[in-house]
């Protein structure tokens, strides 16, 4: 790659990461809205009583931008470990953040911090006034150090942004990392819990993997536990990829902490929600969607369990979503949306039932949370028990109504199974690359944008 093509991807990975922080604070507010079918109207008694809901989200498309957008509040944490000196890492991150501290408003809060196996705020959370040379200077003096102390990185942030914050700001802490957590807390769930935690004080994660060594299970579970979006950032062509939706979708966000609240009737339980984290919140179950952009919508399948023995329509509950204005800092409440089935002992009628669009939108989701699994086995070199969940996988999607998606995606997973043994120790960069991108591939089916 050429110095001037280098310094193309540089500036535009500098731009898409600015958006991503100051787009979320550009849209004017527009009210959501919500669709909710079931994958089979009906549910055949006797039976086991499960079905499945899909509830789609959707900002409608506002093509005005507002000028007079809120204040943003903004904790950058950059992993500035040993790692991120291979392959000018860490001089891609830090011309981002030149290029990110010159478009922020003089209003603007802005907090830095960098950790390797220690983690130092080089500039605490501030509004960045006439202070650019200063955080200049600071980004420039940015070098490669040790371990990488992920947790505490991200903590700090949280602390930064939690104390740079202010009635009508939008806060969201930006870390970016290359490496695997190897100090302080490392598991992936106890991270995920306390990016949630973050997201119920109104304080959103998204999370960066640069190269192919960092561990995305924890990066993804970070970004779905915080209600924000996680990207692979494989190498320079990768970033400007991952991050050109971002760079349109951000700039316009409609909604922030979007959520889905599901409450159901007596007798009715709730199983799971494919692909996605959710919660319990007294008699209800949430969903965390994060922000949503302007004319962008979000497909979510749950499933549940209906008891019954007696023919005739059920309500098994109810369906509202909940989410922020950025326009107001006002949190909207739409109004519900009742979930009914008609239990039915003609199979005739049960088989009838089925929704063909849902049918074909879960089995893609299905799909892609097998490949997933089927890639983390291939990382622990399970190849034969990989090759099983993506035959798994290939049947799902043999059963579903046929559609070009459901084709593309069992293409997508004979293609990779067929691919794995071809790929050798998959300790490899060349391995590990492609099984990144298979994982950044399904994670982006999953969000179902």
């Amino acid at each position: 790659m050429n110095t001037e093509r280098i310094g193309k991807t540089i500036g535009t990975l500098a731009a898409a990461l600015a958006t991503l922080a100051l787009g979320a604070a550009c849209a004017p507010a527009a009210h959501l809205t919500f669709d909710v079918r079931p994958e089979n109207r009906t549910m055949l008694i006797p039976g086991p009583g499960d079905g499945t809901i899909q509830i789609q989200v959707v900002a409608p498309d506002v093509p005005a931008i507002r000028t007079d957008r809120p204040r943003l509040n903004l904790a950058l944490v950059i992993d500035r470990s040993g790692s991120m000196a291979e392959a000018r890492k860490l001089d891609f991150v830090k011309t981002a953040a030149h290029q990110l501290v010159d478009m922020m408003g003089p209003d603007d809060i802005l907090s830095i911090v960098a950790y390797d196996q220690r983690v130092q705020v080089p500039w605490p959370s501030r509004p960045v006034g006439r202070n650019r040379e200063d955080l200049h200077r600071i980004v420039a003096g940015l070098y490669p150090g040790g371990s990488t102390f992920l947790s505490g990185g991200l903590e700090e942030g949280f602390r930064q942004a939690k104390a740079g914050r202010r009635r009508g700001t939008l806060n969201r802490v930006l870390l970016l990392s290359d490496g695997l957590a190897n100090v302080g807390v490392t598991h992936p769930g106890d991270l995920r819990e306390r990016a949630a935690d973050m997201a119920e004080r109104g304080i959103s994660v998204s999370t960066f993997g640069v190269g192919n060594r960092f561990d995305e299970e924890l990066m993804t579970m970070v970004a779905g536990g915080g209600g924000g979006t996680y990207r692979y950032l494989g190498d320079p062509e990768r970033i400007v990829a991952a991050l050109a939706s971002e760079f349109h979708t951000a700039s316009r966000t409609a909604a922030s902490e979007v959520e889905i609240i599901i409450r159901l009737k007596r007798d009715c339980r709730f199983g799971s929600v494919l692909g996605r984290d959710w919660r319990r919140d007294g008699d209800a179950y949430v969903i965390r969607l994060g922000d949503l952009s302007a004319g962008e919508r979000r497909t979510v399948f749950a499933n549940l369990n209906v008891a019954g023995d007696r023919p005739g329509l059920r309500e098994v509950g109810e369906v509202a979503i909940r989410y922020r204005d950025p326009a107001t800092s006002k949190v909207v409440t739409a109004s519900a949306q009742a979930v009914s089935l008609e239990l039915v002992r003609d199979e005739r009628r049960f088989r009838e039932g089925f929704d063909r669009s849902v049918q074909e939108k879960k089995a893609v989701a299905e799909s892609s949370v097998l490949v997933q699994e089927a890639a983390r086995l291939a990382d622990r070199g399970k190849k034969a028990e990989a090759k099983e969940m993506l035959g798994k996988a290939a049947a799902g999607l043999a059963a579903a109504p046929a559609s070009p998606a459901v084709r593309a995606e069992m293409d997508h997973a004979n293609r990779y199974k067929n691919s794995l043994d071809e790929m050798g120790d998959m300790n490899s960069e060349p391995a590990k690359a492609a099984q990144k991108a298979i994982k950044y591939r399904a994670y982006e089916t999953l969000q179902q944008r």
